[in-house]
């Protein structure tokens, strides 16, 4: 790697601790847990994936434990990791690890069209899981406002809707639209637009 290179990409902080192992979850799944007692059955659901309604809570870094706002981010910055948070029980999704976010604010004006319905007062959120093979992405490229993957340098375009712009991924990075509710936290409006994870073999 050149050093110019070194010097604009930024290490993001993985979220030590959290729960690395990738839940399958379906309705059998569901009905299985709920059979076995009440606590596999919020086991079950609390592996669901992200969607409509689920606000976002930071898990690493000077923010760690807050609930996002638009104005916890600076423009441009190395994106921050979290997971979403289920509205009804206050329970963050992190069973799933394909619920891992990573969460940045960037100028709206230098989006493409279809990214700038997607994000909230200029706050984006990707899955932090690489298309590829599913290595966590920890690194952040700030003069192209690429994400990149730090197991085989695929990078993907934050201004375009996760596009795949270097490596071997084939599908752009999955999204979670955003909103922004009724007492200023960012949540998210939709699933994700994709699916999460690796390539299947």
């Amino acid at each position: 790697m050149k050093q110019t290179e070194r010097d604009q990409t930024h290490d993001i902080d993985d979220g030590g601790g959290i729960n690395r192992r990738a839940v399958i979850i379906g309705a059998p799944a569901v009905l299985a847990a709920a059979a076995a007692g009440p606590g596999r059955a919020q086991a079950a659901a609390d592996a669901r994936e992200g969607g409509a309604g689920d606000r976002i809570e930071i898990i690493k870094g000077a923010l760690k434990g807050e609930l996002l706002r638009p104005e916890m981010l600076t423009v441009g910055d190395k994106p921050f990791e979290a997971f979403p948070i289920d509205p009804a029980t206050g329970v963050v999704l992190r069973e799933n690890r394909l619920n891992r976010l990573l969460v940045l604010r960037l100028d709206p004006a230098e989006m493409d069209a279809d990214t700038a319905t997607r994000q909230a007062d200029g706050v984006l959120a990707y899955s932090a899981i690489c298309t590829h093979t599913g290595c966590t992405i920890k690194s952040w490229k700030a003069e192209e406002r690429h994400l990149r993957c730090h197991c085989h340098l695929s990078e993907f375009d934050a201004l375009s809707g996760g596009a795949v712009k270097a490596g071997p991924a084939r599908r752009q990075l999955p999204m979670l639209p955003l909103a922004i509710d009724a007492e200023g936290y960012v949540v998210a409006s939709a699933g994700f637009t994709g699916r999460l994870g690796g390539a299947k073999k």
